[in-house]
């Protein structure tokens, strides 16, 4: 298969070297400025899983026929890297993989029902065009079709089911999970409930996991956090269960960081902390859901936000790339 990458920071970088690894073609949408520094390769550094260099072709503007789009830019750059697609172009198969709730609307709107809705939990950062530290052992993607093209499949599975069926196989045969779920609730809000809290927490903290565990006030908002998460969940019809999200969140590594958290610290504007929030606090005040402390971890994390250096003009964004 051929695979389009928009967006080659952490997320797409990663993704696309594991399906490079697996015979299949590789494309990277990047920005000018990345490509003129981007070598050919895409470099994987990683303590658990290895070094690894694979080749993969670098284009400016995508208008050449692929069998998947995968858009792995985060949200305030979304309209920018779809500029970058030629109107006309039409992949069988369209699966960003964007934090927060709102995308799929606007991705809907431009690739009709070739639309998965996906999600990657994944911690990769971009350290340089095309050189990518994957931090996490783990790597799994979930995946599911909008309403309107389950609504539409045939008995034997239809477009959507068959779109489903053909890229958890390529997932699965370059080496990463994907998990196939029944709506693109689930997936959405799955992620999320970890995510949301996780990523408050660590931008309020300026700091990885571990600094706010060593805060018993703010330990004590990221764990109300995730229940609140959980309770929204809920409200949308998505079932989490809330003491394994409990107990993920206290047993990952002190070194879990986000990057949130990242580019807040480094100045890079904007940042996702508005996709991330707002989506929720409306879906709160539509539900009747009290989430007193997301939104006093939203607050904290805007103030730093605030604080932060706001980065030199000649400063590029999304330096650190899309990681989950």
């Amino acid at each position: 298969m051929r695979h389009a990458i928009l967006g080659a920071g952490g997320v797409g970088l990663a993704l696309g070297a594991a399906l490079a690894r697996a015979g299949h073609e590789v494309v990277l949408v990047m920005r000018e400025s990345s490509r003129a520094r981007y070598r050919g390769a895409i470099d994987v550094h990683s303590r658990l899983h290895g070094d690894l260099a694979v080749e993969a072709r670098a284009v400016e503007r995508l208008d050449e026929p692929v069998d998947a789009l995968w858009v792995t830019v985060k949200a305030p750059a979304l309209d920018a890297a779809l500029a970058r697609v030629a109107p006309r172009l039409t992949p069988d198969a369209v699966v960003p993989l964007l934090n927060g709730l709102d995308h799929p609307r606007a991705l809907r709107t431009r690739f009709g029902s070739r639309q998965l809705v996906g999600a990657i939990l994944i911690e990769a950062e971009r350290t340089a065009p095309g050189r990518v530290t994957w931090n996490s052992l783990y790597a799994e993607v979930s995946l599911a079709a909008t309403e309107a093209d389950r609504a539409a499949d045939l008995p034997d599975g239809g477009s959507g089911g068959r779109r489903l069926g053909g890229l958890a196989e390529v997932l699965a045969d370059a080496g990463l999970g994907c998990t196939p779920e029944r709506d693109p609730a689930h997936v959405l809000w799955r992620k999320l409930v970890l995510l949301l809290p996780l990523a408050l927490a660590t931008t309020a903290a300026d700091g990885p996991l571990g600094i706010v565990r060593r805060r018993p006030e703010l330990s004590a908002l990221l764990h109300d956090a995730a229940r609140e998460a959980c309770a929204l969940a809920a409200a949308d019809t998505v079932a989490v269960d809330e003491r394994n999200l409990l107990h993920t969140l206290d047993t990952l590594p002190g070194r879990t960081d986000t990057s949130l958290h990242r580019d807040v610290a480094a100045g890079v504007r904007p940042t996702e902390l508005a996709a991330l929030t707002e989506p929720v606090l409306r879906r709160a005040r539509e539900h009747h859901v009290a989430v007193p402390a997301l939104t006093e971890l939203a607050r904290r994390a805007a103030e730093r936000e605030l604080r932060a250096e706001i980065p030199a003009p000649h400063r590029s964004t999304y330096r650190k790339g899309e990681t989950s």
